[in-house]
């Protein structure tokens, strides 16, 4: 009979007999011993206590592997971590690490395919690449100054950094780029990883166009015929001036009194402009309209208006070349190309006036750049701004006279609205009912009375002039005359449905409303500056400030008992 205390073979089917456990010692001396002996209830209490001391060693040995995988990691070498240039030669790779280049080998797991140029890498203390970490997502940003070839980049001297050489990631070997890009860069400056889209500020000039014929500009006949003829002409007719050997002209200045149309015109000139080219040619051409306002290119840093301003001139020129036909608008132009006497920016100004000269300068015609600048006071802006050549044509944007203001009230006082009273009733001639109400509204308003007094002016002469309400009078304070009638009409509206009046007199705009915005509209302070701002006053009404002493409004009973409301006293 063959021996049961015979050791099994090993497991992977050898001959020789493996070693046993000490549990499997005992279970096999256990099971030596015939059921019915007296010890054998002792023995499995001891092979009870076997098993629980083989738990407690194995749970003790995974403690120690896991301290010491724990000692392994606090104990190893940092890796580094580099940028990816190329492969030099088989099995090779040419990184930076810190600014300086190393030629390493890399681990045979890495595919050498998936390593592109600007990708980081990680290096290990031999300095071998064990891993490939992808592009950066971060990093310093600069700007383009000159592509040079298909791989590399100059990048600018911004800030007092020198000049760089960079060259393109694998990401940026098809991406077009041109001088004046921003681009990302590695952190060891050496490759350029991304083309940043231009930043918000380039287009925050962006100002939409609507459609805006000439019709939709009240009031101020004389300056669009000025306007038709300075620009209208030249690109619609330009045979006939290459055939008198004609110049056209760069550049337009709007000047006059606030609220009067000086933006609306710009507007409306972009649109009908581009209108008319798209009908001549046949070219979808769209106008790009920049809306600049003057102070918005101020800044407090050496170097940064100009900066801004080449930016400007630099995007217009760009979009010309897209396709669009650009309209650089300048409001307030008298805060950024003014005299020294005009601003307290004058070390700002010094610098300011030349670059945008020379900038001018730059542009042939309006077939590059129509350049428009508007102003409240042209008296203010140096002279070398306005001279021929830079800005050609001086535009006056006037105040509106009686049929001006019929004109502006008819373009807000449509058909479609609703209207209160006698005009309610006549809905077959509304047209017609509309005039007669405009009509009304200018009789009382343009009446040489006294309560329309509103403003003295007295001259150096000794001479004293009184401006009634309808000589300050504009289109910005006819449309919000009109609104401030909608505004007492829908209240009253409201008045009526909560009383259930509403079917029987249906509220609309009113006579008396108007009117009673009319009133509003100079008595309020949101127009009109205090009385001792004589230079903001100067803006406001036409006389040269040279001859001009002391401006006062008119002083009446009503209001002299109460405290002055705003500018009015």
């Amino acid at each position: 009979m063959e021996d049961e205390h015979t050791e099994p073979e090993s497991a992977d089917g050898g001959e020789g007999p493996r070693q046993l456990s000490l549990l499997e010692a005992f279970d096999l001396v256990v099971a030596s011993i015939p059921p019915e002996h007296r010890r054998r209830r002792d023995l499995y209490i001891v092979r009870s206590e076997i098993v629980g001391q083989e738990e407690t060693v194995a749970e003790a040995r995974q403690m120690i592997e896991k301290l010491e995988e724990v000692i392994k990691k606090v104990t190893s070498p940092a890796n580094r971590i580099g940028t990816y240039l190329n492969n030099p030669a088989r099995d090779t790779a040419h990184i930076v690490v810190g600014g300086a280049d190393y030629y390493c080998n890399v681990d045979p797991r890495i595919s050498f395919a998936k390593l592109k140029k600007g990708t980081r890498v990680l290096v290990n203390e031999a300095y071998v690449i064990v891993g490939d970490l992808g592009f950066e997502t971060a990093g310093p940003v600069t700007k383009i100054t000159e592509v040079i070839g298909s791989d590399r980049l100059r990048v600018g001297s911004e800030h007092g950094l020198q000049s760089l050489i960079l060259q393109r990631s694998a990401e940026l070997m098809k991406t077009t780029l041109k001088s004046g890009d921003e681009v990302r860069v590695d952190p060891n400056y050496r490759v350029a990883l991304e083309l940043l889209p231009h930043p918000q500020a380039r287009e925050h000039y962006l100002d939409d166009v609507p459609e805006l014929p000439w019709e939709k500009v009240g009031g101020q006949e004389q300056a669009l015929q000025a306007i038709k003829d300075a620009i209208e002409l030249p690109l619609i007719h330009e045979e006939l001036f290459e055939k008198f050997q004609h110049a056209t002209p760069k550049g337009f200045l709007l000047y006059g009194p606030p609220g009067c149309g000086k933006t609306l015109i710009g507007k409306a000139t972009a649109y009908n402009l581009t209108k008319q080219l798209r009908e001549k040619t046949g070219d979808d051409m769209k106008e790009y309209f920049m809306h600049v306002k003057g102070p918005e290119i101020l800044n407090m840093w050496v170097g940064e208006s100009e900066r801004i301003v080449r930016e400007i001139f630099s995007t217009a020129r760009e979009k010309r070349r897209e396709g669009y036909l650009p309209f650089l608008f300048i409001d307030e132009a008298e805060s950024i190309l003014g005299t020294r006497r005009a601003s307290r920016y004058s070390n700002i100004l010094s610098t300011l006036v030349p670059m945008f000269c020379s900038e001018m300068d730059g542009i042939d015609s309006l077939h590059d750049v129509v350049i428009i600048l508007a102003s409240n006071r042209a008296d203010l802006i140096d002279p070398a701004i306005l001279r021929p050549g830079r800005i050609d044509r001086k535009i006056k944007v006037n105040r509106p006279n009686k049929d001006g203001a019929r004109e502006i009230y008819r373009i807000y006082l449509t058909n479609d609205l609703p209207y209160d009273g006698a005009l309610a009733k006549e809905a077959s001639n509304i047209g017609n009912a509309i005039e007669r109400l405009i009509e009304r509204i200018l009789e009382v308003q343009f009446a040489r009375r006294e309560d329309n007094k509103f403003l003295e002016v007295t001259l150096r002469s000794g001479r004293k002039d009184v401006l009634y309400r309808s000589d300050l009078l504009s289109g910005a304070i006819i449309a919000s005359i009109v609104e401030r009638a909608k505004g007492m009409a829908i209240k009253r509206a409201i008045a009526d449905q909560g009383s259930g009046d509403s079917m029987q007199s249906p509220a609309g705009i009113s006579e008396s409303e108007l009117q009673l915005s009319f009133i509003a509209e100079f008595t309020e302070n949101d127009i009109f500056p205090p009385a001792d701002m004589t230079e903001d006053w100067l803006k406001l009404i036409d006389y040269d400030p040279e001859n001009v002493v002391k401006i006062a409004p008119v002083r009446r009973d009503d209001q002299s008992k109460g405290p002055a409301r705003g500018g009015v006293i």
